[in-house]
Order: structure tokens, then C-alpha cells, then sequence
């Protein structure tokens, strides 16, 4: 799976950009905002990648942040959000804004979204809201535990699992552990 890319950007639109590496042109669908930032046709560009893989199609979803590349993750795994409508909601609120309104329950605001109503807004909240309490500031502070929850999550491992064990690390984290001591721990959290 492609989880990253660096090359030369070709072009972009709207919706998605194209992204030159080794002679080969990955085409990249992104929120807007990251669309935005990414500059000019030419320019060297880094993004994080989910690749999406179905019967007729192989996706590639970028974000410029890992934190935006883990909050595409788990809006994926509620029910009734697929990779389009989670880019449609990153693109229609910003990452921090959107952690805040789920972490405070604010279905209602969710509702301004393109495409979403109350009955998804509802079921967002009601699904996102425990995680974000945990997870935002994890992901606004980035670093090792960002990275950490990486790495658990393409091991495979499911979201909750995920967040229990980068929970179980948190005080070795805080205590400047190395990323592998980390990991491992945490992986010992899941088998226990």
C-alpha cells in the first residue's frame, strides 16, 4: 500500500492533484484546504496517503498532516461514511474545528457540511465524540505518538484497539521513550 509521497506537483483542480514521482503520475484526491496549500504545477510536494482499495477501483486519499491522514481514518470507520463523503467533511471544516465540535457533541454544526444531515451528523457525534476527547490533543501535539498511532494502525490493528494502547504508553511517551519501546509496549497492551 502507498502510505506517502514525494514528487513534483503536475497539477491540480478541485478536487484531486497529481503528483509526479519515479515517472509515475499518482493522481490524489485531497481536501481543499490541503489542495490549497500545496502551491504551483512544478513544485516539490510531500503528502500523507490512504490508499483505498475496492473490486474496480484503487484510490489514493492525501492529507498534507498525518493528524488530517488519522481523523480521514476514523471518520471511514463509522458506518455510512465512505472516503469521499469523509474528504467532503474534512473539506468542509477544518481538522481542529471539527475535533471540537465532535468532542463537544455539537451535531447541529455538523449539519453545515455539504452532504451531511442530522441523522449522520447525530451518528458522527455519536460514534467520533469519545474518541476525540482521547485523540485530539494526541494528534494537535503530533510527534511520537502520532506516529505511533500509525504504525499500530497499519499493523492492522482496530481503532479502539488503537486507542487503548496509545493510551497505555502515554506517561512513557512523556517521558521521551523511543518510538520502538513504544510500540512495543503498546502492542504488549493489545495481546494482554
Amino acid at each position: 500500500m502507498i502510505a506517502y509521497l514525494t514528487g513534483q506537483l503536475r497539477v491540480k483542480n478541485l478536487k484531486t492533484a497529481v503528483i509526479v514521482t519515479a515517472g509515475v503520475g499518482y493522481r490524489v484526491s485531497m481536501p481543499l484546504s490541503d489542495l490549497s496549500a500545496l502551491g504551483e504545477a512544478g513544485q516539490q510536494v510531500s503528502v500523507h496517503v490512504h490508499t483505498h482499495v475496492r473490486e474496480d477501483a484503487l484510490e489514493l486519499f492525501g492529507f498534507l498532516s498525518e493528524n488530517s491522514l488519522v481523523f480521514f481514518e476514523q471518520l471511514i470507520g463509522v458506518s455510512g461514511i465512505g472516503p469521499k463523503m469523509a474528504l467532503g467533511i474534512l473539506s468542509g471544516m477544518e481538522t481542529a474545528e471539527l475535533a471540537d465540535t465532535l468532542g463537544s457533541g455539537d451535531h447541529v454544526k455538523l449539519t453545515k457540511i455539504p452532504g451531511i444531515g442530522p441523522k449522520m451528523a447525530q451518528r458522527l457525534v455519536l460514534e467520533l465524540k469519545d474518541k476525540m476527547k482521547f485523540a485530539t490533543p494526541t494528534w494537535a501535539s503530533g510527534g511520537v505518538l502520532s506516529d505511533l498511532r500509525s504504525a499500530i494502525s497499519n499493523l492492522g490493528y482496530k481503532s479502539n484497539q488503537v486507542d487503548k494502547a496509545i493510551k497505555s504508553v502515554e506517561h512513557l511517551a512523556k517521558q521521551n521513550q523511543p518510538l520502538g519501546d513504544l510500540l512495543r509496549e503498546a502492542l504488549r497492551e493489545i495481546h494482554a
